[in-house]
């Protein structure tokens, strides 16, 4: 069973940034880790390489399967008209998915 990293990467205006990651990780990360099968999340902010997303949030899922049902659920849907109803005007994000190869 490999696990999967999911990866969300994001821009925020400056006037906006103490916001965003006051509610990210007190509120968005939080609910994120009550799907069944979130192992782990970490966020991390750029130091350099990274042009366009300041910040990336790192979810550890126990498997493929697990992603999959969350990329689908009902609980994703509301995470994600959360995050665009508080910076949706304000933010752009990426997503990635990856599943563990080695070892």
């Amino acid at each position: 069973m490999a696990t999967v990293l999911f990866v969300v990467k994001a821009t925020i205006t400056k006037d906006r940034e103490e916001a965003f990651n006051r509610w990210y990780n007190d509120e968005h990360v939080p609910q994120v880790l009550q799907f069944k099968g979130v192992v782990s999340a970490r966020r991390y902010k750029a130091l350099e390489g990274e042009e366009k997303y300041q910040y990336m949030a790192v979810y550890e899922l126990q498997d493929e399967a697990t992603y999959r049902r969350l990329m689908t659920s009902d609980h994703m849907k509301l995470l994600r008209s959360e995050y665009d109803a508080h910076f949706g005007g304000v933010s752009d994000r990426a997503r990635f998915a990856y599943t563990q190869v080695w070892p």
